[in-house]
């Protein structure tokens, strides 16, 4: 890093109100107007090994500090400020240059080019394989992973990357036989620890994956993905309450991912609280107006839930017939929620109709069998469904 345009850098977000005005005035006037161009919530890769992040520190005497090596191969860029990219690495956020990245959308023939000038280019050849990887390009990812390997066996790094090749690809022993060697090299591998949860959760081994987890958040305990994931493997142990527990971590740290809502809303559900499983169900639909799955889940808790005070018929019949809109009424277990808004409100010969269209669908009838055809029979007896 060039340290003498180091005093240009921004104060880390986190710093005092105090530290931060001391900052400022290091800052040119171009930090402060809008960036069309801006790369802010971008994914991107570095160029080089031995990119560094860090700030400017002092009020008088300017210094620099580095805060950690960038050894990860792609980063979302949190801010930019005057040709500096704000990044988190493993718990720490700090800045580094734009001039040492490349956004991840044009990184292909980037490193394309270094791959045809040097051939044993083992960090090109590495952020190639994760870019073949981010295009579902499987195989050609793995050759250009295993060949980064075997010209630099002691990057931790790549042995993550291929790992997550190996995941895509459901192979899950050879995903965690690398996610072990990439922790052998770095113990601190924070990427390696989550990754190897996932691939513990793929296999049904609940308990290591929360371990996993666990210890990724130790080491960055604003990784919202592994309390998200976490929480997954609580909820597969029908822990609900530590799976709501952490969904509610992921949302604080992203209050807008809707994913971590709806599964809040699920667990919810399971333990019966059904009120706020609504609430969480609202808040997907509210974030995202177009998620279907949402609509549905609302409308099949609004008109089956066994506490009468939660259920709301009519909403039920709003909230199912806009999933059914938005999937131009192609999904039958759509139409089959519609069936049962339509019951809850009294209109039985639309619930029988509904359900009817429903179990046309060779799935629907594979999957809900019995039950839907029991649901079908209470609607022709003018009775609405509970579920249990």
């Amino acid at each position: 890093m060039n340290t003498a345009s180091m005093s240009l850098v921004p104060w880390r977000c986190r710093a005092p109100a105090a530290f931060m005005l001391v900052g400022l005035l290091f800052l040119p006037a171009a930090a402060f107007g809008a960036d069309d161009d801006s790369w802010a919530g971008q994914r991107i890769m570095p160029k080089k090994a031995g990119t560094w992040i860090g700030h400017t520190n002092g009020r008088f005497l300017v210094r620099q500090v580095y805060v950690a090596e960038l050894t990860d191969v792609v980063y979302t860029v949190l801010n930019e400020q005057a040709g500096w990219l704000l990044v988190r690495h493993r718990g720490m956020e700090d800045w580094f240059s734009k001039d040492q990245a490349v956004l991840l959308k044009d990184a292909g023939p980037y490193f394309d080019q270094r791959i045809r000038e040097n051939s044993k280019d083992a960090f090109a050849l590495a952020h190639r394989g994760r870019i073949w990887k981010e295009e579902g390009e499987f195989e050609k990812a793995l050759r250009d992973l295993d060949e980064a390997i075997r010209l630099e066996a002691n990057n931790s790094a790549w042995f993550t990357n291929r790992g997550m090749v190996h995941h895509e690809l459901e192979d899950y022993e050879r995903a965690i036989r690398d996610f072990d060697e990439a922790l052998r090299l770095d113990a601190r591998n924070v990427l390696s620890y989550h990754n190897r949860g996932r691939a513990h959760k793929a296999k049904r081994d609940y308990d290591q994956a929360i371990s996993d987890f666990g210890r990724a958040l130790q080491l960055d305990p604003r990784l919202s993905e592994a309390y998200f994931n976490r929480g997954n493997a609580f909820k597969a142990k029908k822990n609900y309450d530590g799976a709501i527990g952490d969904y509610t971590q992921a949302i604080r740290l992203d209050p807008k991912w809707t994913d971590a809502y709806f599964n809040r809303a699920n667990a919810y559900k399971a333990k019966k609280a059904y009120d706020q499983a609504v609430n969480d169900y609202r808040e997907v639909v509210r974030l995202d107006p177009k998620d279907a799955d949402a609509y549905d889940s609302l409308a099949w808790l609004l008109a089956t839930c066994p506490e009468r005070n939660v259920r709301d018929g009519k909403k039920a019949v709003e909230y199912a017939t806009e999933a059914c809109e938005l999937t131009s009424w192609k999904e039958s277990y759509f139409l089959g929620t519609l069936a049962a808004a339509c019951a809850e409100i009294g209109e039985f010969d639309k619930a029988v109709r509904w359900q009817k269209k429903a179990l046309e669908s060779a799935r629907y009838e594979r999957e809900e069998g019995e039950s839907a055809r029991q649901r079908l029979r209470s609607f022709e007896d003018h009775k609405a469904y509970r579920e249990e």
